[in-house]
């Protein structure tokens, strides 16, 4: 298949690099022998994109239009991700442009799906979903259906994180807290943060917990046996995780997994999680990841569950991410939903050209 990717625009920081999860499937899927062409917006000083035939720099959309209209037209796949700068404008000129079938990647729907907009705004309404013949969203449970029967989208299909296993692994340490959580703040984090860390913690003085990376929810009320600190950068994460005896998943609106399920999972965290529509579609819940709903069921999995069934928990969450959530089973599924756009009538490139390959991810 020949594709033809859109991703926002990848610039050095000092958390690792920006755009990975584009890049990681880009290259999942010229490990299942698909021709894929990575076009970013060039930012200053971007000259490493240079010299790199599968991906490329461009201006904007004159550019674009300038140097790949032809390469876009002859693409079986046009995958726009809804984080490049001006989605609008360069999705309505992709979906202008391509013959083959037209994919955009929704990394973060409710976002999407928040209303109003702002006047102006840059970022992707559920209107522009409905110019796509299939869009891969971050959500789960109802939500596809949702997309389709209320905003006009042709095919919606959830399409969590997928992980690349080799950067995540198991790792020994001295336990430092009970319980913890990693993740930015949000109204959704802060009403559940409440219940299930917060009031878990003034109930148990003697546990010890800590929260990275949402400083911004906690009032001066805090409990004094929560560890506040700012969140790890990407290579000092593991080990944050891994000096929990438990981590606290919490899920974002809209039925949508946390930034940092998969790859907590990844790792063998014995994983805490608040009940959501769609997740057991993804963990065997009780087996690989347990649910709390209250700070009595927390204290409950901290102060009650055996240890070696702690362990057990955490293994099974990471048996599950490699048989089905790594970033290579994410190409697989892209390529599933194309070839079932496809035969639905609603690409121009022949279905043949989309047939998945067979070829084993283990």
């Amino acid at each position: 298949m020949d594709i033809v990717f859109l991703g926002p625009p990848c610039e050095a920081s000092t958390d690792g690099v920006h755009g990975t999860a584009s890049r990681l499937l880009a290259q999942a899927l010229r490990r299942r022998g698909h021709s894929v062409l990575l076009l970013e917006q060039a930012l200053s000083g971007a000259a490493w994109l240079e010299g790199e035939p599968s991906r490329a720099p461009y201006l904007n959309v004159a550019d674009l239009h300038a140097r790949f209209r032809s390469r876009v037209r002859r693409a079986d796949l046009v995958l726009v991700d809804a984080d490049v700068p001006r989605v609008a404008e360069v999705g309505r000129w992709a979906t202008d442009t391509a013959r083959g079938l037209t994919v955009c990647w929704d990394r973060d729907t409710p976002r999407t799906l928040r209303q109003p907009h702002p006047e102006g705004s840059t970022r992707l309404t559920p209107e522009q979903l409905a110019g796509y013949q299939l869009c891969l969203c971050s959500c789960g449970g109802p939500v596809p259906a949702r997309l389709e029967r209320e905003w006009g989208v042709a095919r919606a299909r959830a399409f969590p994180p997928g992980v690349q296993p080799e950067s995540f692994a198991p790792r020994a340490l001295a336990t430092r807290w009970d319980l913890g959580h990693l993740g930015p703040s949000s109204s959704e984090r802060r009403a559940l943060l409440g219940p299930l860390l917060f009031d878990a913690a003034r109930e148990w003085p003697e546990g010890r917990f800590v929260l990275a990376g949402g400083m911004s929810v906690v009032d001066a009320a805090w409990p004094s046996n929560v560890t506040l600190r700012a969140a790890p950068p990407s290579d000092a994460q593991p080990d944050f995780q891994a000096a929990q005896r438990f981590t606290l998943a919490l899920s974002r609106a809209e039925h949508t997994p946390g930034p940092h399920l998969f790859e907590a999972a990844a790792r063998g965290a014995a994983l805490i999680c608040d009940p959501w529509p769609g997740l057991e579609d993804l963990f065997s819940l009780g087996e690989e990841v347990v649910l709390a709903r209250t700070a009595k069921d927390v204290l409950r999995y901290l102060r009650e569950m055996p240890e070696a069934d702690r362990l057990q928990l955490g293994a099974r969450a990471r048996e599950r991410v490699l048989a089905e959530h790594t970033v290579d089973h994410r190409a697989l599924a892209l390529e599933r939903y194309a070839q079932e756009a496809v035969r639905g009538g609603s690409a121009g490139a022949p279905v043949s050209v989309l047939e998945p390959r067979e070829r084993s991810l283990n």
